[in-house]
C-alpha cells in the first residue's frame, strides 16, 4: 500500500481492521472508517467501541450507516475524492447465495468511482474461492464464485494484483459478522484484489489525411479500426516505446559488423499500386484481399464542398506523406516521387489514377526507390522502418497494422561472392544478440532458467531465393513457428542490372512480443502509461500486465451465404476489428456446411472478446455482438440464423 493520501474503509463490523490499520500507516495519512450500521447497533460487537476510541485517538474519521452502494450520496463523503477504498470480506448477510454477493460487488463498484482518486485503488478482500480467478486455490467454477473481475468491469475497473491476506501483519484484527452475527469466519486462504481505473474507450472520431499524389493535394480517410494507430510515432528519436528499442538494438548490432546507413522514412503512406498478382513487394507476399482501400479526393474540391455547407474543411493530421526528394529522376526539393512499384514484377503504372490508392502494406516496394538514390552504394546496408498495413485474420499474434524494418543493400558476385552469406550472418547475429539479452534479462527473476528461445532461418523451396525468420522451442507455444521476418535474394538478371539485392523484412511489433513476453499484440498499442511507462529503458525486461484475468466473452454468429457469392474472409475480420474496437481477442470459424436444397452455405463462427488492457463488461461485449450482427446484414447481404 502506498503511503500518503486518503483511505476510506467501508462495511466495518467491530472496526478492529481499522484500529490496526492505523498502527501501520504513516501521519500523512487520512483514515476514513465507515459502517453500515447505526452507532446504536454497532455496541453489539463487543470491542467495537474500544476500536472506535482508538480510531478517534489516532485523528482518524468514524461513520455510521454509510451504504457502500451509494457512497455519493453519502453527505459525509460528498464532494471528496479517496487514494484508497478497502472492503474486507463483503458478505450480504445471513445465507444469500452468490448472486445476491455479486450484486453487492458491482453496486460497490459502480458507487467507487465516484470518489475514487484518478490513481486511485480499490481494495477487495474474498474468502478462499470467492473471487473465481485462478488466483483462487482451488479454483471454484465460474457459475459458482463472485465473479468478481466481471462484476469491476461493470464499473471500468481492472484487477491489477492480487496477494495473500495474512492477519498476522494486523495485530488484533479480529473478524466478525458470520451470518449476521457476532461470530468470526474462516479467513484462512482468503486473497486480497486490488482493482484500478481502466482506460475508457475513447469515441471514435474519423481521422483525414493529406497527401501529395503526382501534382495533386488530396485527403483521404483512415479507416476507423486503424483511427488510433495513426501518428504514434513510436519509432521517432528518443523513443523508448519497445519496438523502438528493439529497431535500436538490431540496428547497432548490424552497424558492428557492417556499414550501415539509416533512411528517414520519407516514403508516401499511401500507395497507387494496382496489384495483378500475389508476389508484388520484394520479400513479403501481398494480395488483394489484404490490402486497405481508400478513397481520394481533390483538397480544392472537399474546401469548396465545405463552403457549401457552411463548413471548414481541417484535417486533423496533414502532411504524413512528407515527399522525398530524388535527384536522379529530375525533382527538386520539396516535389513528390510516388511509391516506386516493382514494374519488374508486372505492377501498372497507375499514375493517372489518384481516385483509388492503399494504405501501403509493406515497405518493401520502396526498394527500388532506395537503388535510384544518388548516393546508394554496393555493400552499405541501407536501413528503413516505418508503419504498414494489411488485413489479416483476428489472433493475438496476428495485426493489421505494425511496424517493419527493411535492410536493402546490393553486391556483386564477381567481386564479393561470399556478401550474401555474410549479409544472412549480421541479421541473425543481430536477433541472436535479442535473444541472449532477453534471455539473461529473464533467468535472474526466474533463477537461471532456460528460456528456450531458438532462432531458425530456413529456406522455402517454391522461391528457392528467400528465407523465413523464425523462432522454435519456445517455451510459450504461442510463439512456437513465429515468422517474424523474411529474407530475399534478388538475382541481377531480375533487377536489370550486374548487382545482386538482399533485402530482409523485420516485423518489430512480434520481435518486442517474444522479448518483452507480451502474449497480445493490441499491449503495444495501448494508451496506458503503465505500459508505456514500462519501457523507460533499453533493457528487454519482461513487462508484467496490469490487468489480471481479465473476464473472457464468447459469442457465436452464424449466417447464410448465397451460393453465387463468395465470402470475402479478411473483409469479415476487417468489419468485426472495427464493430468490437479491437475488443475480439481471437475469432475462428467453428462450422460450416452446404444446404442442398437451397444451395446456400451456412457459417458459423466463435467470437472471444476480451481485453488486454481496458475493463470490459459483459454488457458492452452484448452490446457490440449485437452491432455485428445488424453490419453483417448490411455489408454482406447475409442472412442470419
Amino acid at each position: 500500500m502506498r503511503r500518503g493520501g486518503s483511505t476510506l474503509l467501508v462495511g466495518e463490523g467491530n472496526f478492529s481492521f481499522s484500529a490496526t490499520l492505523c498502527d501501520h500507516v504513516d501521519r500523512d495519512t487520512q483514515t476514513t472508517a465507515t459502517c453500515f450500521e447505526s452507532e446504536k447497533e454497532i455496541t453489539k460487537h463487543g470491542s467495537a467501541m474500544k476500536n472506535i476510541a482508538h480510531l478517534l485517538e489516532k485523528g482518524a474519521e468514524v461513520y455510521f450507516q454509510v451504504d457502500c452502494t451509494n457512497l455519493q450520496e453519502c453527505p459525509c463523503l460528498k464532494g471528496r475524492l479517496f487514494d484508497r477504498i478497502i472492503f474486507n470480506f463483503p458478505h450480504c448477510g445471513k445465507k444469500a447465495g452468490v448472486k445476491k454477493n455479486r450484486d453487492l460487488m458491482a453496486k460497490f463498484f459502480l458507487s467507487c468511482t465516484g470518489i475514487l482518486s484518478s490513481k486511485g485503488d480499490v481494495y477487495v478482500t474474498l474468502c478462499r474461492g470467492q473471487g473465481g480467478t485462478p488466483a483462487d486455490q482451488p479454483m471454484r467454477e465460474w457459475h459458482n464464485s463472485w465473479q468478481i473481475v466481471a462484476m469491476a468491469a461493470r464499473a471500468g475497473l481492472i484487477l491489477s494484483k492480487v496477494h495473500p491476506f495474512d492477519c498476522t501483519h494486523y495485530y488484533g484484527y479480529t473478524s466478525t459478522g458470520y451470518r449476521s452475527q457476532d461470530k468470526p469466519f474462516h479467513v484462512d486462504g482468503a486473497l486480497t484484489h486490488v482493482f484500478t481505473r481502466s482506460l475508457p474507450f475513447s469515441q471514435i472520431k474519423p481521422v483525414v489525411m493529406e497527401t501529395t499524389i503526382g501534382s495533386e493535394r488530396c485527403s483521404f480517410q483512415i479507416p476507423e479500426e486503424l483511427g488510433e494507430k495513426i501518428n504514434r510515432n513510436f519509432l521517432q528519436k528518443g523513443s523508448n516505446h519497445p519496438v523502438n528499442v528493439i529497431k535500436e538494438l538490431l540496428r547497432k548490432q548490424i552497424a558492428g559488423a557492417a556499414t550501415v546507413h539509416e533512411l528517414e522514412n520519407n516514403f508516401p503512406l499511401l500507395s497507387k499500386t494496382g496489384l495483378q498478382s500475389d508476389d508484388t513487394y520484394i520479400g513479403s507476399e501481398v494480395c488483394q484481399a489484404e490490402l486497405y482501400w481508400v478513397s481520394c479526393s481533390n483538397c480544392q474540391e472537399d474546401q469548396w464542398r465545405s463552403r457549401e455547407c457552411g463548413q471548414v474543411t481541417k484535417p486533423r493530421c496533414c502532411d504524413v506523406s512528407v515527399p522525398m526528394s530524388d535527384p536522379s529522376r529530375g525533382n527538386k526539393t520539396g516535389q513528390n516521387v510516388d511509391c516506386f512499384p516493382l514494374k519488374q514484377a508486372g505492377i501498372p503504372d497507375a499514375s493517372k489514377d489518384c481516385r483509388r490508392c492503399c494504405l501501403r502494406p509493406t515497405l518493401t516496394g520502396y526498394v527500388y526507390n532506395m537503388l535510384q538514390r544518388p548516393d546508394f552504394r554496393a555493400e552499405i546496408i541501407y536501413v528503413l522502418s516505418g508503419t504498414v498495413f494489411k488485413k489479416c485474420v483476428i489472433t493475438p499474434q496476428t495485426m493489421p497494422v505494425f511496424h517493419e524494418m527493411v535492410l536493402v543493400s546490393a553486391f556483386s558476385d564477381k567481386r564479393q561472392p561470399d556478401y550474401f552469406r555474410l549479409f544472412m550472418s549480421s541479421v541473425e547475429s543481430a536477433i541472436s544478440f535479442l535473444i541472449k539479452s532477453a534471455s539473461s534479462t529473464t533467468s535472474s527473476e526466474i533463477h537461471q532458467m532456460d528460456t528456450g528461445l531458438r532462432l531458425v532461418i530456413f529456406k522455402e523451396e517454391a522461391s528457392g531465393k528467400s528465407w523465413n525468420i523464425c523462432f522454435k522451442d519456445v517455451e510459450h507455444p504461442d510463439c512456437t513457428n513465429l515468422a517474424v521476418g523474411k529474407l530475399v535474394l534478388i538475382p541481377h538478371k531480375q533487377t536489370n542490372g550486374e548487382l545482386n539485392i538482399c533485402v530482409t523484412s523485420i516485423n518489430l511489433d512480434l520481435l518486442s512480443m517474444v522479448f518483452y513476453h507480451i502474449n497480445d499484440w493490441r499491449m503495444l498499442w495501448t494508451f496506458d502509461e503503465r505500459f508505456l511507462n514500462h519501457s523507460g529503458t533499453s533493457e528487454l525486461k519482461p513487462f508484467c500486465g496490469f490487468s489480471l484475468y481479465p473476464p473472457c466473452y464468447t459469442h457465436d454468429v452464424s449466417f447464410w451465404v448465397d451460393a453465387n457469392r463468395k465470402l470475402d474472409e479478411l473483409e469479415l475480420h476487417t468489419i468485426v476489428r472495427r464493430v468490437s474496437r479491437e475488443s475480439v481477442r481471437e475469432m475462428r470459424l467453428i462450422d460450416r456446411f452446404w444446404h442442398a436444397q437451397t444451395k446456400h452455405m451456412s457459417y458459423c463462427y466463435r467470437l472471444t472478446y476480451q481485453l488486454c488492457d481496458k475493463a470490459l463488461s459483459y454488457q458492452q461485449a452484448l452490446e457490440m455482438q449485437l452491432h455485428l450482427r445488424d453490419e453483417l446484414q448490411k455489408s454482406f447481404q447475409v442472412t442470419l440464423r
